[in-house]
């Protein structure tokens, strides 16, 4: 498990280096944290690119392990969202590159990045209803990112979308049929660009992202281990998935235990 960090050309390009399929564990993306932290200290790149240093997979989420057992969930869910409150912070403008399945965790992520460039083949989702729970960033971030119907079946179905569908629907992403290439425009287009001016730009866009984020993520942070973690599908739900057999789900609510 790496990160691999450039910076060339007045870009700072981070992989994810996870293979086979860049799970986000805790531990990994605490170490994304911490990169981006340290490159904030840097003067010397005018833009942050993510990407997988792996072909046509960018990452499929958080590990379903972590999802069992409340000291676990904690903290998974204070790395995930320690990261993305890091990233809400990046001076400069982040763009994501998608090749591939960009699930649960690892849209959360792409969502806080300024923009999203992925390739055709790949697919969008926030599979985590499937497992019996919810993700808590997304459940922030979404409403402000997406249409509200286009959040709410991402959200609430766990469907899968293909790149092409998740733009035309209005989910931001540029799709292009060559991912190469259009990440060396982007560091020749940003590359060349004033990175003051830039860092103007992008704090007015963002007008205090981070904490507002940060305001919000609490409460579903305690509503997540307080309350889901309480039923038992919550439990079922990733042991299933880990055992390779269908849930049975017992259907009880929080009014219902």
């Amino acid at each position: 498990m790496t990160i691999d960090v450039i910076v060339a050309n007045r870009i700072a390009r981070i992989s994810i280096n996870a293979p086979p399929h860049n799970i986000l564990t805790a531990a990994l993306q605490n170490t994304l944290r911490e990169t981006l932290h340290a490159l904030r200290a840097r003067d010397d790149h005018s833009a942050v690119f993510l990407q997988s240093a792996l072909s046509e997979k960018f990452s499929a989420g958080a590990d379903v392990s972590e999802h069992i057992g409340h000291e676990n969930c904690r903290r998974m869910l204070r790395a995930a969202h320690s990261l993305i409150e890091e990233l809400l912070r990046c001076p400069v403008p982040t763009i994501c590159f998608v090749d591939g399945p960009c699930l649960g965790g690892a849209l959360e992520l792409a969502l806080a990045c300024d923009q999203i460039v992925a390739s055709e083949r790949s697919i969008f989702a926030t599979p985590e209803i499937q497992l019996g729970c919810y993700p808590p960033a997304a459940i922030v971030l979404m409403p402000r990112k997406l249409p509200a119907t286009l959040a709410s079946e991402l959200i609430q179905s766990g469907q899968k979308l293909t790149a092409a569908e998740f733009s035309q629907r209005g989910g931001g992403a540029k799709v292009v049929n060559d991912l190469a290439s259009a990440i060396e425009h982007e560091v020749s287009h940003f590359g060349n660009l004033p990175r003051g001016p830039l860092m103007e730009a992008t704090r007015l866009l963002r007008a205090g992202a981070a904490e507002r984020f940060a305001a919000q993520i609490g409460g579903i942070e305690h509503a997540y281990l307080e309350r889901l973690l309480s039923l038992h599908d919550a439990t079922e739900g990733p042991e299933a998935f880990l055992a390779k057999r269908k849930p049975v789900w017992d259907h009880r609510d929080i009014g219902s235990t």
